[in-house]
């Protein structure tokens, strides 16, 4: 079946040195060729060309005359036949050729549009121009700018881009852009290889990334052209801190083309934190020469100023931006209320978070010095107290905190420094979902948990100290142990222990446990032999007397079950039942011995006051509200307040209360809670006070007495010496006295005030 080809598509002419050029698309189906036909004067239609091999698109005339015009049209021909003629096309050959010149040079400017957006094309001039064409396109090449467009042009003139087909792509090493605009040709001609023999053009548009682009083409043209280098088009000074120094930025105008430029640097908007220099060598620039346009910025409000810096010119483009930019922040202030206590174990260290400035908040650092070393340990930005043990006794240590924001770090708080812990409250604490741990609190007002350093092993479920104020007992699954000078030790194995009370002397361990009968019972060991002996049963939480040989006893063989007071011995016989203290819960001994404070049963809220010997009750009413119950009782390590540990829902408050100033008459005073819980449980507590500790004596002695005491537990201090409330002024051991009077007495000892401190360890005895 044979089948002619089709017509030619896409006749245009274009212009050729020394001739006319014409080209055409090939139409569809199978071509042998080509014939160029033109018209004649009469009108009449004749081959210009011979048939032309298949696969070419173009065809120059060197026969037409310059100045004049010829209308062409295209046949296509094969075995079956030729096409229908194409489309006709006039062109006109000019009256001279272009002339052929030496600039050689492509041009990119690139602009935003969108403010501050990186456009992926930068300003660049690049000289000496190469060029190639297939498959309908030319590239042509000059360092790293790579232009790619139609291989042939009709002439001069306003071509649409990214259009109808025409395509104009700039290149800039690994950067690409699409241009969607005009490519204006003011003057262009082939040679007879169909190369560009001269060519002046600018091109405009913008890129699919929205930044837009103008250039110049010139390939061996006498045209001149403008073309300004701007050496930053875009500043941005970065993160400043506020009312610091002024920035100057210096911008380079060069003149890299061919023209005299005339530049119009216009003035800054009104705005203070902007200043430009008037500088009158940027008004004219001659080809290859530069000028400075010097701009201030002063930080002078936190926020993220910018301009634009516009220069009017005579370049394709017309107008240059040069964007300008900087980031003011302020700087975290100082945290404030910066406080710093001590435990045994550690430091608890707090602060007041300030003003973190205009950005995000990072965290806070805190700052260690000792020996004049310093180590920095960050803090997430929620978190305002920070703790690490450090007991600061042997070597002074300082803190101080910074707050940091995402761009700087503020100046340091004042330094603070932890005083030696003289007392604390030990407790077992118990998180959400974690097993029981020691701890310790500061005093008068902790603010976190300090944790205690090398935790026994195993969830403990009551603590007690021992009678220096720095030794613990504490109760494990496997027993009771002892922490002594750092050593854990094992003094009696078996479950059930409970309620452990050191003897005052250091050298016993009352305890409850389990009897053969299901009843409690009450035990005590002896530290040095691990020796056991039963007091009796039918008897709970025990205390230990001041005279160091007997215990006060809860007796639940007697009605009411009673405090009672036994001996501390085998088969401990009872001395006294303590009148007025029927339904007493978790007595605790004041450190002086002349008062109980318990719980009454069935009240709530309710701490009561009585006298070892017995009596009528004082009765604290705490006021409490329904559901919030009093877990425990300790005193401090004076006998002035009593800690009350509260608990409602899941808030658990160590409070205090203070027994001298409600005994004394002036009504129920609180003093500020020890410490304030949401997220933690309250185990068990005993507070702590380093202090002296009085050897034993026997329970009844004659008129003269002689009673060693150990002041090791505070570092050696001196110590003043009571006698019945008499003061004896300083005192070494052995405290020794003749000639007392029959009766019962009361030796006191406290180590000189160290920063108010004034723990008391008290001894009573009698003399016959």
């Amino acid at each position: 079946m044979s089948a002619v080809p089709a017509a030619p598509t896409a006749v245009q002419t274009f212009p050729v040195l020394g001739g006319l050029g014409v080209s055409w698309s090939a139409p569809v189906g199978v071509v042998d060729g080509y014939l160029v036909q033109s018209q004649r004067t009469n009108g009449a239609w004749a081959d210009a060309s011979k048939q032309l091999p298949a696969g070419t698109t173009s065809w120059i005339d060197s026969h037409v005359k310059a100045g004049a015009s010829a209308t062409y049209r295209v046949i296509a021909v094969n075995a079956d036949g030729s096409s229908q003629p194409s489309a006709t096309v006039t062109g006109t050959r000019p009256a001279t050729d272009p002339a052929i010149g030496t600039h050689d040079v492509l041009t990119v400017d690139a602009d935003v549009a969108a403010y501050l957006t990186a456009p992926a094309i930068t300003d660049g001039v690049a000289r000496s121009v190469a060029q190639s064409a297939a498959a309908g396109v030319r590239t042509l090449s000059a360092g790293s700018l790579q232009f790619t467009l139609p291989a042939l042009f009709s002439g001069p003139g306003t071509y649409p881009v990214a259009s109808g087909g025409r395509s104009f792509v700039v290149r800039q090493n690994d950067q690409e852009c699409s241009l969607a605009g005009t490519l204006n040709i003011a003057e262009i001609a082939y040679t007879a290889d169909l190369q560009v023999g001269t060519m002046s053009a600018t091109y405009s548009g913008t890129c699919p990334a929205g930044n837009s682009l103008y250039g110049e083409i010139r390939i061996k043209s006498t045209q001149p052209y403008a073309a300004l280098a701007i050496d930053t088009p875009r500043v941005d000074l970065g993160k400043i801190e506020l009312n610091t120094a002024p920035r100057y930025i210096r911008v380079t105008l060069t003149n890299v083309g061919t023209k005299d430029l005339r530049l119009y640097v216009k003035p800054l908007p009104a705005d203070p934190t902007w200043t430009r220099q008037e500088d009158f060598a940027c008004q004219s620039l001659a080809p290859g020469a530069s000028c400075t346009v010097v701009v201030t910025f002063t930080p002078t409000y936190p926020n993220d100023p910018r301009t634009v810096l516009d220069i009017e010119d005579n370049t394709a483009r017309a107008r240059h931006h040069i964007l300008l930019s900087a980031s003011v922040y302020t700087v975290p202030s100082a945290p404030d209320r910066v406080t710093v206590d001590a435990t045994y174990s550690g430091v608890d260290l707090s602060w007041n978070a300030g003003s973190w400035g205009n950005a995000a908040p990072v965290g806070f650092v805190v700052e260690r010095s000792v020996d004049g070393i310093e180590t920095r340990f960050t803090v997430p930005p929620n978190q305002t107290r920070w703790t690490e043990p450090w007991t600061a006794a042997s070597r002074p240590v300082t803190y101080r905190v910074s707050a940091v924001n995402e761009y700087f770090e503020g100046q340091p708080s004042v330094r603070v420094s932890p005083a030696k812990s003289w007392e604390q409250v030990i407790a077992l604490v118990r998180r959400p979902n974690e097993p029981a741990g020691f701890g310790s609190f500061a005093v008068p007002t902790a603010r976190q948990v300090v944790p205690i350093e090398n935790p026994p092993p195993g969830e403990a479920t009551e603590v007690t100290s021992g009678p220096n104020g720095a030794d613990i007992a504490y109760v494990l699954p496997s027993g009771l142990w002892t922490r002594r000078q750092g050593v854990d030790t094992l003094v009696r194995s078996g479950a059930g222990i409970a309620h452990p009370a050191w003897s005052p002397d250091g050298t016993r361990i009352a305890f409850r446990t389990a009897g053969s009968d299901s009843s409690t019972c009450v035990d005590v060991v002896t530290l040095a032999d691990s020796s056991v002996v039963r007091v009796g049963c039918h008897l709970d939480q025990p205390i230990w007397h001041t005279d160091n040989h007997s215990l006060i006893v809860q007796d639940t063989s007697l009605p009411g079950a009673p405090l009672t007071r036994v001996e501390a011995a085998a088969a401990g016989a009872r001395i006294a039942i303590i009148e007025g203290s029927e339904g007493a819960t978790r007595a605790v001994l004041s450190p002086r011995g002349n008062m109980l404070a318990y719980l009454p049963a069935g009240t709530r809220g309710v701490v009561a006051f009585l006298p070892p010997d017995g009596g009528t009750a004082n009765l604290a009413d705490l006021g409490f509200v329904e559901g919030k119950t009093i877990e425990d009782l300790e005193w401090d390590t004076v006998g002035n307040w009593v800690a009350v540990l509260t608990r409602l829902g899941d808030r658990d408050i160590i409070e205090t209360l203070s027994a001298r100033e409600f005994l004394g008459g002036a009504g129920l005073v609180l003093g500020a809670p020890v410490y304030n819980t949401t997220t933690e449980r309250i185990v068990d507590l005993k507070w702590q006070g380093r202090n002296v500790v009085i050897a034993d004596v026997p329970a009844v002695s004659g008129p003269d007495v002689s009673i060693p005491f150990d002041t090791s537990a505070v570092a050696g201090q001196d110590t003043q010496c009571f006698l019945d409330g008499e003061s004896l002024g300083s005192c070494t051991s052995p405290f020794t006295a003749t000639g007392l009077s029959s009766g019962r007495h009361t030796l006191q000892i406290q180590p000189n005030s160290v920063g108010g401190y004034f723990a008391t360890a008290t001894r009573t005895f009698t003399v016959q």
